[in-house]
């Protein structure tokens, strides 16, 4: 499910469970205290899981509460898609040049996430 994508070392900071406003889903969590995100290729695509530590600094550079109200940006494809978190605990897809409407709900827990990426990117170049 994951290819050859490379894992941080877990995360070990102060416990983050919520970034403007947002809850962080439980999976979410529990991926990243083992984790801590990391970059490669999960087979249709490159991913990149940005740090704990990186949140708030990407979605305050990117204005990410101004244009995507109640979500958070935790990824990105390298290129011009963004990966994130709604207030509903779904994990979503969004093109960079970003707007409400152009976000694609992927799936509701991080263990199923890198599947839901790739089925995102057959889907969508086929």
């Amino acid at each position: 499910m994951w290819g050859d994508f490379q894992f941080n070392a877990p995360y070990s900071g102060d416990r983050i469970t919520e970034l403007n406003g947002v809850s962080l889903p439980q999976s979410y969590i529990d991926f990243m205290s083992r984790h801590n995100g990391g970059e490669g290729d999960i087979g249709e695509t490159w991913l990149v899981l940005y740090r704990m530590e990186e949140l708030q600094e990407v979605n305050d550079s990117y204005d990410i509460s101004d244009y995507l109200p109640g979500s958070i940006i935790i990824g990105t494809n390298g290129g011009d898609e963004f990966y994130g978190i709604n207030s509903s605990g779904e994990f979503f897809n969004v093109p960079m040049i970003m707007d409400e409407q152009d976000i694609t709900i992927l799936c509701d827990d991080m263990e199923m996430f890198a599947e839901k990426v790739n089925e995102f990117w057959i889907i969508n170049n086929s």
